[in-house]
């Protein structure tokens, strides 16, 4: 059997990059000048899906508590830091991790709203901050995750010193979270924010930049192009879902880490039931959320299951199988992607609250966001299948011979 590697943190085996390690240096420098500051410094990690911004949180974080217990001389001794997560899974890793070394403790990695409610109980305020994911920081009031202001970053900043954050407006998923570039430009401005961007993809192996580039452009521009051959990462078309099914399966069996997603196109209930994605005969259930401590991807038994983008965002697999449901067909006389926005079953994602309107625009992009996180979790390969025949077979012709 193959133990199941933590997804975003560095193995035994693996290194970082030269950019990585002079971008965590650079943000722990940061930090510790920031401390000496009365004005609030801001830091943003920004980067694609694949492009390590979880590894390097996760590395600032440890080399920050390592100055908090050891280095009596640096501003960051005996201070108080938070690692934040607004994503339940990627939160199940974090807490996990703490308590394995002196340096971290799980009260250090909390959820947004459990943060600023602690700080509020408290009376006191954070010295430094770090937040991954900060795409999925809710822009709006949510009574389910007892959030009563109106911006959950906006509420962190003011009860911090030094906040480092990582950012990409292309993984946006619900309009309770509608964050774009100029939004967070316009909360962060006062502070003259430090920037950052990770451009290199660190996730998909070999000659991977022709791939990414063929994601982007589906989910951005909603063009279908065509694909040169790509070396060292196994990229390929099914016609048919059990097929796909089979090949992870195999693939699981062999190196681990394999699963089956799907676009949000298939009707459900959280925690009631049992629901299944179905593409002509094939039928596998959903998801099951928060079941135990150990995230979905990381569970064994959940090669039986179909992944959703909730259970899947930041995380790797070593292969990918992705099914793209009814919602995005391809209109075979105009030679485009059609998405349909009435066909997403994810009404979570399009809940508006009272004021607020949405474009048919904005929903497609939400649609596609959650396509483009799908695509890129796979390290050594992607498999796709579309329910979609016309979309089907343009798909197929894709690949260059």
């Amino acid at each position: 059997m193959f133990m199941e590697k933590n997804s975003f943190i560095l193995s035994d085996e693996e290194k970082l990059s030269t950019e990585q390690a002079h971008l965590i240096q650079d943000v722990v420098d940061f930090a510790n000048q920031g401390l000496k500051q009365e004005k609030k410094k801001v830091f943003i990690i920004e980067g694609g899906a694949g492009s390590g911004k979880s590894v390097v949180l996760f590395e600032i974080f440890k080399q920050l508590q390592h100055a908090v217990l050891n280095n009596e001389s640096s501003a960051l001794y005996q201070t108080n830091n938070y690692l934040l997560v607004n994503h339940a899974e990627i939160w199940k890793i974090y807490r996990d991790l703490a308590g394995k070394t002196e340096e971290l403790k799980k009260k250090q990695f909390l959820k947004p709203t459990t943060f600023i409610h602690q700080m509020d109980k408290e009376q006191r305020h954070a010295d430094v901050v770090l937040i991954d994911e900060a795409h999925l920081l809710l822009t709006e009031p949510d009574r389910y995750n007892k959030f009563n202001q109106t911006n959950q970053l906006v509420e962190i900043i003011k009860r911090s010193q030094v906040i480092i954050l990582v950012f990409d407006s292309h993984q946006v998923l619900k309009f309770k979270s509608m964050w774009t570039n100029q939004r967070l430009e316009q909360i962060v401005s006062q502070y003259a924010p430090t920037r950052y961007q990770l451009s290199n993809q660190y996730r998909m192996l070999g000659n991977n930049e022709h791939v990414v580039q063929w994601i982007d452009n589906l989910t951005q521009n909603k063009e279908i192009s065509t694909l040169g051959l790509v070396d060292g990462f196994d990229f390929h078309i099914f016609s048919n879902a059990n097929d796909l099914y089979r090949m992870i399966q195999q693939k699981n069996k062999r190196v681990g880490m394999s699963r089956l997603l799907a676009t949000t196109d298939y009707p459900y209930t959280v925690n009631r039931g049992i629901w299944y994605v179905t593409v002509d005969d094939f039928k596998l259930p959903w998801d099951q959320l928060d079941t135990g401590t150990a995230p979905w991807a990381l569970r064994p038994d959940t090669i039986n299951e179909v992944g959703s983008v909730y259970t899947i965002q930041g995380f790797d697999l070593n292969y990918a199988g992705v099914i793209i449901g009814p919602s995005i067909t391809f209109d075979e006389d105009k030679n485009k992607i059609v998405v349909h926005t009435e066909k997403y079953e994810d009404n979570a994602a399009f809940r508006q609250t009272k004021g607020h309107s949405f474009s048919e625009q904005e929903k497609e992009a939400i649609m596609l966001n959650a396509l483009n996180v799908l695509l890129k979790r796979g390290r050594q390969g992607l498999y796709i299948c579309a329910a979609d025949h016309a979309l089907r077979r343009k798909l197929a012709t894709i690949i260059k011979k």
